[in-house]
């Protein structure tokens, strides 16, 4: 009974294994047909804003005398109200205003201009400044190839590696004081209890 259940198995899986090839090779004949609605990718060249030339600011009327000039005398009131007609500037004599981009681009340039903003990204392969002049300054041991060793060796169960879990605990517990979550600080508190104790 089981050498029949057991063909029956494999005579579906391989019945499966054939259906699923027929139907990729099926995919495979009718994909010629779409590869000639390829892709086609075309550049468009951004074109570039001409910006008019600025435009000097108006020069200032020069003063003639320090006298004071007479007001013009003032007409009579009358009780109905005079309309009076008022200039106003039509909009083809304005200049026209620079688009969004053109800004964009004079914002470049002026910032390209100034001074070089400090640098305050880390960069690990520039080199520390030297000691102050008054001659004290904080030496540090040079990392040794040993050192490397021994490191990589701890990550892998090498010299310096423990499985007692209490003073990892004990590190969680004094970094969590320090206004941790509450909920972590009762967790280790916890396996401190368990495991330390």
């Amino acid at each position: 009974m089981r050498n029949g259940t057991v063909s029956i198995a494999l005579a579906a899986t391989v019945l499966v294994h054939v259906g699923i090839a027929w139907w990729l090779l099926t995919l495979r004949q009718t994909s010629p047909a779409r590869e000639t609605d390829a892709l086609t990718v075309t550049w468009i060249e951004r074109p570039v804003p001409v910006l008019p030339p600025p435009t000097p600011p108006p020069s200032p009327v020069p003063a003639t005398s320090n006298t004071a000039t007479p007001l013009p005398a003032r007409a009579p009131r009358s009780s109905a109200l005079q309309a009076v007609e008022v200039e106003r500037p039509s909009i083809e004599d304005a200049a026209p205003l620079p688009t969004a981009s053109a800004l964009l681009e004079q914002a470049g340039d002026w910032a390209r201009q100034q001074a070089p903003a400090a640098d305050f990204a880390h960069d690990p392969l520039r080199r520390r400044p030297p000691p102050s002049v008054d001659g004290r300054f904080a030496m540090r041991r040079s990392i040794t190839p040993e050192d490397i060793a021994k490191g990589i060796g701890q990550l892998f169960g090498g010299a310096g590696y423990t499985q007692d879990p209490c003073p990892q605990i004990r590190r969680n517990i004094a970094n969590l004081g320090t206004g941790g979550d509450a909920e972590l600080t009762s967790e280790e508190l916890r396996r401190l209890q368990q495991y330390c104790l």
